[in-house]
C-alpha cells in the first residue's frame, strides 16, 4: 500500500499538464496588479483630464 502511494505521488510530481496554465494565471495576475496600481496612482489626473475635456466639449456645444 505504501509503495502505491509513493508511486502516485511520484507520478503527480512528474505531471506537468497544469504548469502552463498556472504560469498564464500568474502573468495575468501580475498584469492586473500593475494596472490597478497605475489606476490608483494616476486616477485623479485621468479624472481631471476627462473633466477638462467634458467642459471643453460643453463650451463648443454652447457656441453652436
Amino acid at each position: 500500500m505504501t509503495n502505491a502511494i509513493v508511486r502516485q505521488l511520484q507520478a503527480l510530481h512528474r505531471d506537468e499538464r497544469g504548469q502552463g496554465m498556472t504560469e498564464y494565471v500568474i502573468i495575468l495576475v501580475a498584469i492586473a496588479v500593475v494596472c490597478i496600481a497605475i489606476a490608483v496612482q494616476f486616477g485623479g489626473k485621468i479624472k481631471a483630464l476627462f473633466e477638462t475635456a467634458d467642459a471643453e466639449i460643453d463650451t463648443v456645444d454652447s457656441n453652436m
